[in-house]
């Protein structure tokens, strides 16, 4: 069976940028498409994200298993412990469902097509921080003049959706 494999973009910007809230809004914007898509957060606040205590799988990685799992109704919430996880790494597992959209949130270094969010004017360095940025949206109030990429301002929602729509459909085309 030859699976495609899942067109995968990237929403970057510093803390409180709204990374969160954009990629919900293209998660929507994708399901309206019939698009199934998925996410990886980078869980950048330094130390290891919130495990629920006190259940099964918490006391199972407790007592030192390195994955463990728990299913119900059709969904299934997997806990892994590995010395260093790369992105690609975690990119192998989504590959293997049927997902045609993966919005990563975070890992600037990395090199799939990036949205990037400037919630202040002090934000600009990451511009020349990063590769392969495919469009830029900013919260203070004016879009970036002179890019070779498409800019908008956050409340300029419907231009957004609007490229994002012909972004997606003419990069699952390639796929």
């Amino acid at each position: 069976m030859n699976k495609k494999q899942p067109f995968i973009i990237q929403v970057i910007g510093y803390k409180n940028s709204g990374k969160t809230t954009l990629i919900c809004d293209l998660i929507e914007k994708s399901k309206e498409l019939g698009l199934n898509s998925a996410t990886i957060k980078h869980h950048g606040h330094g130390g290891k994200p919130d495990v629920k205590e006190n259940t099964d799988s918490f006391l199972h990685k407790k007592a030192g298993s390195v994955m463990a799992g728990v299913e119900g109704h059709g969904e299934l919430l997997l806990s892994i412990t590995q010395s260093n996880w790369q992105l690609r790494d975690i990119l192998r597992f989504y590959e293997l469902l049927d997902i045609d959209v993966i919005f990563v949130e975070g890992y600037k270094q990395e090199d799939f097509p990036k949205i990037v969010l400037l919630s202040k004017e002090d934000d600009f360095p990451i511009l020349s921080e990063v590769s392969n940025i495919c469009a830029v949206i900013t919260s203070f109030g004016s879009k970036i003049e002179d890019t070779h990429y498409p800019s908008f301002s956050r409340n300029e929602q419907s231009l957004i959706d609007k490229w994002f729509h012909d972004f997606l459909l003419s990069n699952i085309g390639k796929k």
